[in-house]
């Protein structure tokens, strides 16, 4: 691929636009919310105890900085697979190539994660086989993608006010406890609630795909950075609740011992059909999470592939407006990804993939600002180049808890996507 920052971008055929702004905030919840929270309440409580708010406020702090950039950035180049367009834009194609290539992977890990999580709950109510359970979700879900956009966004939008419905039972019954629990308590210091941050940092995961969202949008440049805040500001507030009320209502050993840690706070008022009421609504939770990972993840493919930096088979698309190619190829590198089957270690490397890609759209914005390209007025100009400086230094500190072999993994595709985008066309 060529170095040459003016080089005209293919021409690809252009997507349908009409998707408003209340979708794409929704969907946007919908995949933040997503299955992460559902399996990591309980972990991250054995990290950061009963101040387990505060690693979820500080997750979400360094979530909302990112989506800053991505809301700046977005308004400037609002086009599919947004990391790839942001960083190519501030560092040439190949940097550009390297953000895109981790983005996707990272997308890809995830959906896989969150498939064997499906495959788990599935078997635990039915019996089947996890890793067979989680390929024919894929296979469901490619389906659903290849009809189209508007089918996809409707699936998630009514599987997102399901697990929004469960979290907010969650919330409910856990208020009467809140006066009765000391929210301060840290076991294991402020470094046990850093590393519960970093853990949960996946349950955020999420808001960075809104921006491949843009070229299906009616209006990307206005409602784009509006559906980023939305997204994560809503977010933040269901997940301060939900750590509140299960803290109170269960404690932080209980919730670190237990596998289905939200049920043991719905148990409060369901008793025994907790459990399966809960395992109901983690598998719409589960399930949305992969449709829409795997939405982005064939825009993303069809975004990088219209742009020249992979073949341009992969921006075809179809008579229903879609991409064709490229839904296939993700669902089926997921589905190979699924034979990974530990979730905890895929969850690690997906954190360590994202917070390297962050880390170079937070570098973008800053250096598009420092040779005055984001336009505004000073205070904004400043505001560009401080907010992503100290989401930089958030992301890495991230980075470092979540192990060296992710950091390991995380380098490797580095290195990889910096080679390929050198050679690819």
């Amino acid at each position: 691929m060529s170095d040459k920052r003016d080089e005209p971008l293919q021409v690809a055929p252009a997507l349908r636009r009409s998707l408003s702004l209340w979708q794409v905030s929704l969907s946007g919840i919908g995949v933040i919310l997503g299955a992460g929270v559902y399996a990591l309440v309980g972990p991250a409580a054995g990290l950061a105890g009963n101040a387990l708010w505060l690693a979820f406020l500080l997750a979400g702090v360094t979530a909302g900085l990112t989506a800053y950039s991505y809301a700046r950035l977005g308004a400037m180049q609002p086009k599919n697979s947004p990391e790839f367009q942001y960083t190519a834009l501030a560092f040439g194609p190949r940097i550009g190539f390297v953000a895109g290539f981790l983005m996707l992977a990272a997308d890809l890990l995830a959906a896989a994660t969150v498939a064997l999580g499906f495959g788990g709950y599935l078997a635990h109510l039915a019996g089947a086989p996890v890793m067979l359970n989680a390929l024919v979700l894929l296979a469901l879900v490619a389906a659903v993608i290849y009809v189209g956009i508007g089918e996809s966004v409707a699936l998630a939008i009514v599987l997102t006010l399901v697990e929004a419905a469960g979290l907010s039972f969650v919330i409910f019954v856990g208020v009467p406890f809140w006066p009765e629990a000391d929210y301060l308590e840290m076991p294991r210091g402020i470094g046990g609630v850093w590393s519960a941050a970093s853990l949960i940092f996946f349950a955020y995961l999420g808001f960075d795909e809104l921006g491949n969202f843009a070229e299906e949008m009616r209006e990307p440049k206005r409602d784009l950075p509006r559906a980023l805040f939305v997204s994560v500001a809503a977010t933040t507030v269901i997940y301060l609740l939900v750590a509140l009320s299960a803290i109170g209502a269960v404690g932080s050993r209980d919730l670190s011992a237990s596998d289905a840690p939200l049920a043991l706070v719905a148990g409060k008022a369901l008793g025994k059909n907790a459990d399966r009421a809960l395992s109901l609504i983690a598998l719409a939770a589960t399930a949305n999470t992969v449709l829409l990972l795997l939405v982005s993840a064939s825009r993303s493919v069809y975004g990088m592939a219209s742009a020249g930096a992979l073949t341009a088979r992969l921006a075809r698309v179809g008579k229903t407006g879609a991409p064709v190619a490229a839904p296939l190829l993700v669902s089926g590198i997921a589905g190979g990804l699924v034979l990974l089957g530990n979730v905890a270690r895929v969850a690690a490397m997906t954190d360590a993939v994202v917070l390297v890609s962050f880390m170079l759209v937070n570098l973008s914005l800053p250096r598009l600002a420092y040779r005055g390209l984001t336009g505004g007025c000073a205070g904004k100009r400043m505001a560009d180049l401080l907010l992503p400086g100290l989401a930089l230094l958030m992301c890495g500190w991230f980075l470092l808890h979540t192990g060296w072999v992710s950091i390991a993994v995380a380098g490797g595709l580095t290195i990889l996507g910096f080679f390929a985008g050198s050679k690819g066309k």
